[in-house]
């Protein structure tokens, strides 16, 4: 399964938050052994921290590449550029789940829309580094 798919099944039938949904998803894409619990981690970064600041799909993508990139002397510019490149990709000149929330959620599918476009730009990013 690709990354949009394990994370809509997180988002949906596991009911997670976009960043948890994200990480889980990622986690079993690239293989990083990461399990409900170190979700928990992330929980507070759904809703933009409960205060709509950063988005919990970016978030939870800078957490994986992290994870990933770890001793890479670059990871400052690899999450920078992550950064860049989500805010191209959602549309939006803003990192804030606010702002991203107000142009992708919806009552009846939450903001899904916005964690399957960070569900595909972080496996084509990680896709693309290696």
């Amino acid at each position: 399964m690709s990354l949009r798919e394990l994370a809509q099944v997180y988002y949906n039938e596991k009911g997670k938050n976009c960043a948890e949904a994200l990480l889980l998803g990622a986690s079993d894409t690239f293989n990083l052994g990461l399990k409900d619990e170190d979700a928990k981690l992330l929980v507070g970064f759904g809703g933009g921290m409960g205060c709509g600041s950063v988005c919990g799909c970016l978030a939870a993508s800078i957490s994986i590449l992290g994870k990933v990139y770890y001793g890479n002397p670059k990871l400052r510019e690899i999450c920078g550029e992550f950064a860049k490149q989500f805010q191209e990709e959602l549309k939006c000149d803003s990192i804030d789940c606010s702002k991203i929330s107000a142009k992708y959620k919806t009552p009846q599918r939450r903001c899904e829309e916005a964690v399957l476009i960070s569900a595909d730009l972080l496996e084509k990013f990680i896709t693309n580094l290696k």
